[in-house]
């Protein structure tokens, strides 16, 4: 099948039958802990596949026939579709060549494909301290529950509950009494994570103008799980409900009030990343940042340094998150990210150089680091995937550093681009974070990639107990929710 052909063919099926083989198919792709291992996607239709199915099938209105994707005929037709979606190619990659594909392809896989692919249990934790934060500058549960009228809380234990549930582990369909009293306790959080499909339709439209940015364009799908239509409630893609009431909680906080977004940046993301250094038992001292004087100028540290006997590991954060349109691929999109990124590359690297152990130094032991063990990060609340070199390239250009020489060499050996789920993995999995810096160091073929992790280990992995506390707390969820269902009779002890 052609993929120009796709919504000449949905238009023949029936809008709930779109939504229910959708929803069939995300579940099959669903654990606990997330999505299920990446050796048992293959051969099904992958979460990104569902999402532009799913984005399709709600765009594509004026359905003129009931068509049934559930018969034998409709699976078969379902599965060229999906085969159709994963071979085609957007033309803004098919006409891109040498390094221009690999950077574009990149940063519209990235934001595609790896966020959803994060751990819940980590992502749970992230946003439990983000929405519960409170201090003198910013209280932002309270600026949640003004926006929202209900708790994280309450957020978090319906994301959980749907997405167990619909997880391949309990294997089993829900009864529609069950349902029902999930959506008559749930209903105010359910207002909040539905929209009318013609609504979705008209904000989808605004960023998405045609179908050939519908694989890599971003999908309302992860702000609104739920499409209301012909008063119907339908979930297409459960996979996405841990993401509607995390990540999109945040962004729909935030949109729109820049004060509250640099608060968020400034103090709470700030604190976090700190709240997780000082979760490692491999650091000798962690020093937030502080203001400082120097020649009579008032100046500030980075925002947390570290110390590990001889060893330093300087890190600012970045809490822009990148624009919708930067899946299009829009050059001032791409420029603009890439700006905003080498000028925080460009401002550890001067702190590392400069004015660290010139201007200020923060540790109570005096250490006398020499230059290749001091190691700087930019720490990225939501990665954009832009390619390293590049990164480093254009920062280079601007501190006026030459290309192969020994600074160039230790811009991109010693400063590293961490997303925040990387700095928390490394953390929870109590991960010797220097030896991962020095490995990276002296591979200069690692300098540039995304991850300084070693995946090879994944099997032999130690937790750090507040992760083991949080797992605890998701049981915790699942059991209270089956007691309730117990004592209502719904199902048997």
């Amino acid at each position: 099948m052609e993929f120009n052909r796709i919504p000449i063919v949905l238009k023949r099926y029936d809008f709930a039958s779109k939504m229910n083989i959708c929803q069939a198919h995300s579940k099959e792709i669903m654990s606990i802990n997330g999505l299920i291992d990446s050796n048992e996607l293959r051969g099904k239709a992958l979460p990104w596949d569902l999402e532009t199915f799913a984005l399709f099938s709600c765009i594509t209105i004026g359905e003129n026939s009931d068509y049934k994707f559930e018969d034998r005929k409709g699976q078969k037709r379902f599965a060229e579709i999906i085969n159709a979606i994963k071979a085609y190619i957007p033309p803004k990659l098919e006409l891109t060549q040498g390094n221009k594909f690999l950077d574009n392809f990149l940063i519209v896989t990235g934001l595609n494909q790896f966020q959803i692919q994060e751990e819940i249990r980590y992502i749970m934790y992230r946003y439990n301290y983000i929405f519960n934060f409170s201090n003198t500058k910013v209280n932002l549960q309270q600026e949640f529950t003004d926006k929202f009228g209900c708790s994280f809380e309450e957020f978090k234990s319906f994301g959980f509950i749907i997405h167990t549930l619909l997880s391949r582990e309990l294997n089993k369909p829900i009864s529609q009494s069950i349902y029902d009293y999930i959506i008559e306790k749930y209903s105010r959080i359910i207002q909040h994570l539905t929209i009318e499909r013609e609504n979705f339709i008209g904000l989808q439209k605004k960023i998405t103008e045609d179908i050939t940015q519908y694989i890599y364009g971003f999908k309302y799908f992860y702000q609104y799980p739920f499409i209301s239509y012909n008063q119907e409630i339908f979930l297409p893609l459960p996979h996405l409900i841990i993401r509607s009431v995390t990540s999109s909680l945040l962004f729909r906080l935030t949109e729109g009030n820049n004060k509250l977004r640099e608060l968020f940046g400034k103090e709470v993301l700030e604190s976090y990343i700190l709240h997780l250094c000082n979760l490692s038992t491999w650091f000798d001292e962690v020093v937030d940042e502080y203001p400082y004087k120097y020649k009579k100028n008032q100046k500030r540290t980075l925002d947390i340094m570290i110390r590990k006997g001889n060893q330093c590991f300087m890190l600012d954060s970045k809490s822009m998150s990148p624009r919708i349109s930067l899946r299009n691929l829009g050059e001032e999109d791409v420029e603009h990210t890439l700006n905003r990124i080498v000028e925080s590359v460009v401002q550890v690297y001067r702190h590392i150089t400069v004015r660290f152990q010139e201007e200020y130094y923060p540790f109570d032991l005096k250490v006398d680091f020499l230059r290749e063990n001091i190691f700087g990060a930019v720490i990225l609340f939501e990665d954009s995937y832009i390619r390293r070199e590049n990164i480093m390239n254009k920062a280079a250009e601007q501190l006026d550093i030459t290309i192969g020489t020994e600074d160039y060499k230790f811009l991109c050996s010693n400063i590293k681009l961490l997303s925040l789920y990387e700095l928390e993995k490394m953390i929870f999995q109590k991960e010797d974070v220097f030896q991962l810096l020095k490995s990276n160091r002296q591979n200069e073929n690692k300098w540039f990639d995304f991850t300084i992790m070693d995946y090879s280990k994944e099997n032999d992995i130690e937790f750090i107990e507040e992760i083991s506390q949080t797992v605890e707390n998701m049981q915790e969820i699942i059991i209270q929710f089956a007691h309730e269902l117990i004592e209502r009779g719904l199902i048997s002890s």
